[in-house]
């Protein structure tokens, strides 16, 4: 069914970690810049940095779970 080996499996997961981290990142660069400018927004990040996260892991686990279903249709 799924004949991945573990060198393959971790090259999928290295391929889409990248851009998780930088779903995780962008938000929070974004806020830091727009309270450069607009005062102290830093507390946005306490409500917002669970949101971020779930999202950027959700991305991943999804984008990891297409390309090993894809890779087993080989």
């Amino acid at each position: 069914m799924f004949n991945l080996t573990e060198k393959e499996l971790n090259s999928i997961i290295k391929k889409h970690t990248g851009f998780a981290v930088f779903l995780a990142v962008v938000p929070v660069v974004f806020i830091q810049i727009i309270s450069m400018f607009a005062g102290d927004m830093n507390h946005l990040l306490i409500f917002l940095m669970p949101i971020i996260i779930v999202g950027a892991c959700a991305n991943l686990v999804k984008n990891v779970l297409t390309d090993i279903r894809e890779h087993s249709h080989e």
